[in-house]
This record gives C-alpha cells, structure tokens and sequence, in this order.
C-alpha cells in the first residue's frame, strides 16, 4: 500500500483539531428506524448544512478513515475545520487519539445491539406464531385493533419477542383468544338482539327467574358485600346483593323475590334489594 501523506494519517492526527459530531454504526439494515441511529444521523445532517463541508476524500483502505480497519463496525464522525472534512474513525482510533467519549461509545453501542436484538426477536416471533398456526397472532401484534382480546394477544407477542418463546399454556390461551374474536361479530349480534329483545325492568316487589352473568365484592363504609348481575328470562337485567341463602356462580340459574326499581338510564336495567326466597334453580353446565 503506498505510503499515506494525508493529514489524518495516525501519526499526523492532532486531538484538538477534530470536533466530535455523531456516531454511526454501518450494519444497521433492518432498523434505519432505531431512535439513536435517526438521532445521530440527524445531528450529521445539520452539522453538513452548517459547515458546507464532505468527507474526506483521502485514501484510507477501511471503514476507519484513519487507520484503514476494514473491522470497525461502530464508527465516530468528526469535523476537521482546517480541511472543512468530516473524517469517520473506528471507535478504538477515536479513543486512542483521545477524540471522543468512551461512555457515549458504550451506550450507542448497547442501544445499537438492542434494537439488533429486537430485530432478531420479531423475526424470530414470526417464524414461530406461523409454526403453531397462530399467524393471526403475528397479524393483531402490528395492527390497530384495540379490543380486549387484541390487547392481550399484544402483551403475549411482546413477551415472546422479548423471552423467545411461550409456555403450552400461552399458545393454548392465544388460540382461545383468536378463537373469540373470530366469533365476536356472531356474540355481538346475538347480545344486540337479546338487548332488543329484552322487556322493560319492573318496579316494585316481584319475582325474579334468570341467569348469572357475574358477581363481584364490592366494598363499602359497611363492609365487603357479595353482589351479581342476573339476567332475568325476560331479557331485563337487576343488579343487587346475593341473599345469604345461596352461593351463586356465574351460568347458575337463580330464582328469588326482591325490590326492584328501574334504572333512570336504562329502562332495561334495575337494582334488587331485599331478596327472599333465593335459590339455585339449575346450576351452570
């Protein structure tokens, strides 16, 4: 190789005349996105439209434009004033001829290789939704959905991006989930045709037959007090304290008298209160 005479040869580098800018990383193919390569590559972009000035166009051999490695995969640019040049150096030269930060280098670096790494992840986490049958997965994992299914089937992709891999029990869950939104179209119609079809709430003391659709602890400066949601078979819906006489689940079938008053919202909703003769008519299948 003939004999360098340029003025970022290693011998001639003088510390002081070189003005860091930003890092680079030339293997990036696949995160161009990555937030501190658009960062980085930013701060080049306004510096270049401030100075006027290129990259040296000196003869060097390498990816490290001053001592010719061919190796440097993370790179620092620096603006040379006196040439008006910008001059990319491995980030060994950089720190050997004192011209940058070691711990930038360690960061940029480590954000680098993250992102790497998440690349590897998502395609990794592709391959292996397409192998169980669960590309529908993949699919919800990148759109704008945003149901509860949805959500959920995100948070699991992002864990088997991070992790690798899922437990039986996770794909069998996904499955479950993909499943209910597949059938989500047909339970919504269905709910909007009950609801229609639903008589008005009584007022007053009445007997109620219907379903369980859930209970829930609620509290109160009283005390913890079981409540439910029944269903009534006239399609109206009560909401109240579960009698002490019976431990409903949800799908039991409950029958019992109560106070009813309606719902100022919904004329089709109402709240119980002192139920009687409560029992469990047939319980949930």
């Amino acid at each position: 190789m003939q004999k360098r005479e340029d003025a970022h040869k290693p011998s001639a580098i003088v510390p002081e005349d070189y003005e860091y800018v930003a890092q680079e990383c030339i293997k990036v193919e696949g995160i161009e996105t990555c937030e501190i390569l658009m960062m980085n590559r930013a701060k080049i972009e306004a510096h270049m439209a401030r100075t006027g000035g290129t990259y040296s166009g000196h003869e060097h051999g390498g990816n490290c434009m001053v001592c010719g490695s061919v190796n440097a995969i993370y790179t620092v640019l620096f603006y040379h004033k006196k040439t008006n040049s910008y001059i990319r150096m491995g980030s060994d030269c950089a720190e050997k001829c004192e011209c940058g930060n070691s711990a930038d280098f360690r960061y940029f670096r480590t954000a680098v290789q993250d992102a790497l790494a998440r690349k590897a992840g998502l395609a990794k986490a592709e391959a292996t939704l397409k192998t169980l049958n669960l590309s529908k997965a993949w699919e919800i994992h990148g759109g704008t959905v945003n149901g509860n299914e949805e959500s959920i089937i995100r948070d699991i992709v992002g864990k088997l991006i991070q992790y690798g891999g899922l437990s039986e029990k996770q794909i069998a869950f996904v499955g479950k989930l993909l499943n209910q939104i597949e059938t989500r179209p047909e339970r919504e119609a269905k709910k909007a045709a009950e609801a229609a079809a639903a008589q008005p709430c009584p007022s007053g003391r009445v007997e109620i037959r219907g379903e369980v659709l859930c209970t829930k602890i609620q509290e109160s400066y009283f005390g913890d007090t079981l409540k439910m949601l029944v269903r009534a078979d006239e399609g109206f819906k009560v909401w109240g304290s579960v009698p002490n006489s019976i431990d409903p689940k949800n799908g039991d079938v409950v029958y019992f008298m109560a106070q009813v008053e309606p719902s100022k919202d919904d004329p089709k909703f109402g709240f119980f209160k002192r139920p009687t003769r409560a029992e469990v008519v047939r319980a949930a299948q």
